[in-house]
């Protein structure tokens, strides 16, 4: 049964049907995702392996491996740094969230624009994989933003939103154990979660709370994975639904000529 507040998630989407806030599915299937990796100036990307770390852990012993997509903000990244790599190598996607962590919705398009493609081009040069999803800081968007992502190959239409106003983010409220209790209000099939790192202590508070919450959400019996697993999966559940066709009627054939003229 969905979360009361899923009638309200529900409106919003129609109030803003340029986002993805949530997969209109029944499968019990929701998606991880991770904002503002890595933390800037971090040696050897420590804080954004203790969530790298939290997820890998709690696959070692879980029936059904978590995936997450981390949106990473390429002012982040260190130099020499594998850590993209290395979230791809345990099984993660690698989505866009921008050069800096701006509020790009106040931005000239002409600025978007380098915004966005400068983080693609850096992303995409490191990883050498395409990528399909954005997602705005703030959560804020404009139709300029819009019709730029869905001109650039591999994007998907839609930006990339969540389920929920992010908690963890707010420094003086935010606990693990909080963040935990917030997000499991959430549970619903085609939930999308976000977390967060960027820093040290968002890194710390998001890689203790994943172990109890990926329990809580394996103990309702959902999966978890990447915004990709989860947008894909409406297409074959889409699929699944779809009567076969009707195979074509035959042709009408022609009449068969006498084997003998008549007299």
């Amino acid at each position: 049964m969905a979360p009361p507040h899923h009638q309200l998630l529900t409106q919003v989407a129609r109030m803003f049907p340029d986002a993805l806030f949530y997969a209109p599915t029944k499968a019990p299937l929701v998606a991880l995702t991770i904002d503002d990796v890595p933390t800037p100036g971090d040696r050897d990307d420590a804080s954004t392996r203790l969530i790298l770390n939290a997820l890998n852990n709690y696959n070692r012993t879980a029936e059904q491996p978590v995936h997450a997509t981390f949106f990473v903000i390429t002012d982040h990244l260190n130099p020499g740094s594998t850590i993209l790599q290395d979230i791809l190598a345990s099984g993660h996607e690698i989505a866009n969230h921008g050069t800096t962590d701006t509020t790009p919705a106040i931005l000239q398009p002409a600025q978007f624009a380098r915004h966005f493609q400068e983080a693609h081009d850096r992303i995409t040069d490191l990883i050498q994989q395409p990528l399909r999803w954005y997602r705005p800081g703030r959560g804020l968007y404009n139709r300029a933003m819009v019709e730029h992502i869905r001109l650039t190959p591999g994007y998907e239409s839609l930006v990339a939103l969540a389920s929920m106003v992010p908690f963890d983010t707010m420094r003086r409220l935010s606990t693990p154990n909080l963040n935990t209790w917030y997000l499991a209000q959430f549970i619903f099939p085609g939930a999308i979660f976000v977390m967060h790192g960027g820093s040290m202590e968002r890194c710390v508070q998001t890689a203790h709370a994943l172990p109890t919450l990926l329990a809580l959400i394996d103990r309702q019996g959902y999966r978890v994975g990447t915004l990709s697993e989860l947008y894909d999966s409406l297409a074959k559940e889409s699929t699944a639904e779809t009567p076969a066709a009707p195979p074509p009627p035959h042709p009408p054939q022609p009449p068969v000529p006498p084997s003998q003229p008549p007299a």
